[in-house]
């Protein structure tokens, strides 16, 4: 299948026959793909080896490139926004607006479909948002907060008693995806200043850490446009770096790990031929599962990797009490 019907790049049909794989790798690839993006369940696996085998192995792989740098960026918010996308949802987001929308239709059924199997209408071009958004300006809404969250290198700073003053600005903004219903654009040119207040006490516990030029400087708390400096004013809340921010979630995790290890301990192991053949059976299947969860559990950590972290914690803490239980329950 010419990777033309996935995109709207024409490629050379030799090259694309090229870098489709046979049937039986490209079931492997798929595994390994869904590995990457924690994905396991069989539909998800087989959705991807699909894309493997009708849009080519290299338009899988420009799909991974931008999944990871996506996430890198901050990940992507599901369309009612409540919550990220997990990494295999950003992985098939972004497979489903760069293809054909045949191929899509083969590949995802239900792709634009309502719980009631409507299609979901188009949303609105960018060029066209002028109108409408000038119209409802005259009923606006009211703010009862905001608070607004960025990440970037400070420039040169001031400092006057305990306020901390830098200017940051943003150049030409490269949209990220967006969910459907919101616009897309390019690039939109120009610059937008930020003109950010800190304490120095805040300031202070960032200053070390941003003396490697590779860490960000991650910034939250309310926006509020200021008329007389013609940019918005960021009043700083937190004030923290991505690498100070993954340092203190890996501490965080050892120290929950460490714990679950006592726990472990605590729970101890039976003498299973003291035991009946049902709860000698259901004991070595919990501690079957506890060590299922604490080897993903480590993986997970390693990796940084943030989704489902809190519920592989969660179940290994239910199991390793399921096991302390039966313990108690046989050493009466």
């Amino acid at each position: 299948m010419p990777s033309d019907e996935c995109t709207d790049n024409t490629d050379d049909r030799a090259l694309q026959a090229k870098a489709t794989p046979p049937a039986a790798p490209t079931t492997e690839l798929a595994k390994r793909f869904g590995d990457a993006l924690g994905e396991t369940a069989a539909k998800p696996i087989e959705q991807i080896g699909q894309l493997i085998a009708k849009c080519g192995l290299d338009f899988v792989e420009k799909i991974m490139e931008q999944t990871e740098a996506t996430e890198a960026a901050g990940g992507l918010l599901t369309h009612d926004r409540k919550r990220r996308r997990s990494k295999g949802g950003v992985f098939f987001y972004l497979a489903k607006g760069q293809m054909d929308a045949r191929l899509r239709g083969e590949i995802f059924p239900t792709f634009g479909k309502g719980g009631d199997g409507s299609i979901a209408p188009p949303g609105i071009e960018w060029g066209d948002r002028i109108k409408p958004m000038k119209a409802l300006g005259e009923q606006p809404g009211l703010i009862s907060g905001l608070t607004v969250a960025l990440s970037g290198r400070p420039g040169k700073l001031h400092i006057d008693g305990s306020s901390v003053m830098t200017v940051i600005e943003q150049r030409q903004v490269k949209a990220p995806p967006y969910p459907k219903g919101v616009p897309h654009f390019d690039t939109v040119d120009g610059v937008t200043t930020f003109y950010v207040f800190m304490s120095l006490r805040h300031w202070k516990r960032v200053e070390k850490a941003l003396e490697d030029e590779r860490d960000l400087l991650v910034i939250e708390g309310s926006a509020v446009y200021d008329g007389a400096l013609e940019g918005i004013t960021i009043l700083s809340t937190r004030v923290s770096t991505k690498m100070l921010d993954y340092q203190k979630r890996k501490a965080k995790s050892q120290a929950e790990r460490k714990t679950d290890s006592h726990a472990k301990a605590s729970a101890g192991q039976l003498d299973l031929t003291d035991l009946p053949s049902e709860a000698a059976n259901k004991l070595q299947q919990l501690h079957s599962t506890a060590e299922k969860l604490r080897s993903k559990l480590s993986a997970m950590e390693e990796g940084d990797q943030q989704t489902g972290l809190k519920m592989t914690r969660r179940l290994l803490v239910q199991t390793e009490k399921q096991i302390a239980n039966l313990r108690r329950q046989y050493e009466k």
